[in-house]
């Protein structure tokens, strides 16, 4: 039997082909979070660190939202992002809105091209590096690019139990290899071995775990589905969706764990 060639959910290729089909970075599927979850924390920080004196710098921006939400809170923001679309997108946005103190700019500080990780960035030029459910590898090059006092504030997705139901799926639309999917691993542990190694503590941290529940069958289709190529349609997989929700949904439909950790780390020179 061939080997499923399943690419690797947030990989470079995967992202890549996101960008393909999909207008700008965002979860494509309905569903209703719990009340208390990272991510309403995480704004409600980032607010807490913005000031009208502040620089700052948003790692992997995508299409911009997030920086555009919040320019009026801060003198400066540099956003950067790997897919060009991405930017595209953010520049278009930031026309729209008529914003003048946010920079959006196409960048991989993981480019081959670069003798090592480096963000694009003078030394000593922001006074907040925030990330949403990105990657970790910038932390190396923080405390370069950070003033005295500064502070670091990422949301980094938490490892989450994987559902019974996803054995009834196809292989490759099983839950571990979709993009909702956030890993089973310690993100604590990494995160803290990440700041360890760029000489770095962790300040505070704390865990969210909400539930958030899929009403409709096809939500949960573009859930399992997202950022995935050559997949079967909803209807030729309607009945399998029908079954999990008759097996395994609750009242309000199936649920999922909503699982974040939110940390912050600041530099001291």
């Amino acid at each position: 039997m061939a080997e499923l060639n399943i690419p690797r959910a947030h990989s470079n290729s995967w992202y890549d082909h996101l960008a393909s089909i999909q207008s700008g970075y965002y979860y494509p599927w309905n569903s209703s979070i719990g009340d208390k979850n990272g991510e309403e924390a995480f704004l409600a920080l980032l607010r807490e660190h913005l000031s009208p004196e502040s620089d700052a710098l948003e790692v992997g921006c995508g299409h911009g939202e997030l920086a555009l939400d919040h320019a009026d809170l801060c003198r400066h923001i540099l956003a950067y992002d790997r897919v060009q679309s991405y930017i595209d997108l953010a520049n278009e946005d930031k026309t729209k809105r008529q914003v003048t103190n946010v920079d959006f700019l196409c960048y991989d500080a993981m480019d081959s091209g670069h003798d090592e990780m480096e963000l694009p960035l003078e030394d000593n030029s922001v006074d907040l590096i925030f990330c949403r459910r990105g990657p970790l590898h910038w932390i190396e090059d923080a405390v370069r690019v950070c003033r005295d006092g500064s502070f670091i504030l990422a949301l980094s997705p938490m490892e989450e139990p994987i559902p019974a139901w996803t054995s009834k799926l196809p292989h490759k639309l099983h839950y571990e290899n979709s993009g909702r999917h956030t890993g089973t691993g310690s993100i604590h542990q990494s995160v803290e071995n990440r700041l360890h190694q760029a000489g770095l503590t962790l300040h505070s941290g704390w865990s969210f775990d909400v539930p958030e529940i899929v009403s409709d069958p096809v939500e949960l289709y573009r859930m399992v589905t997202w950022g995935q190529s050559e997949v079967p349609t909803f209807e030729d997989l309607k009945y399998k969706f029908d079954s999990i929700y008759d097996k395994y949904a609750e009242a309000e439909g199936i649920v999922l764990r909503h699982c974040r950790f939110l940390w912050q780390a600041q530099v001291r020179k």
